[in-house]
C-alpha cells in the first residue's frame, strides 16, 4: 500500500495523540520526537512492505508458464509467497 508522506504524518499524529489520552501510557520524550519516531517506523514498515511485494511478483513471473495477475492461480501463489517472505523478514529483524 502506498500512503502519501502527508497520510503517514496524519496517521503518526493520530497514533500520538491516541496513546497520549490513555492514561495507563506515559512519556518521557518530546511529543515532538515521538511522533517523529512513529512517522519513522510507519515508513520502515511500508518501505519493507514494497520490497517484499517486489520480491514476490518477480517470484512469480520467474515461474515457467505465465500467470496472469488477478487470477486464482496467481493470487494464491502471491499470498503464499507473501507470506514466506514476510516470515523469513521478521527472523532477520532484531
Amino acid at each position: 500500500m502506498k500512503l502519501s508522506r502527508e497520510k503517514v504524518i496524519r496517521l503518526s499524529h493520530l497514533i500520538f495523540n491516541q496513546l497520549n489520552q490513555d492514561e495507563e501510557v506515559e512519556f518521557y520524550a518530546d511529543p515532538q520526537e515521538i511522533r517523529q519516531e512513529i512517522f519513522k517506523i510507519i515508513s520502515d514498515e511500508m518501505r519493507s512492505d514494497e520490497a517484499i511485494d517486489a520480491l514476490v511478483r518477480r517470484k512469480i513471473e520467474s515461474q515457467k508458464r505465465p500467470i496472469v495477475e488477478g487470477s486464482d492461480e496467481w493470487d494464491v501463489l502471491y499470498r503464499k509467497y507473501y507470506e514466506e517472505e514476510v516470515t523469513r523478514h521478521r527472523k532477520v529483524m532484531p
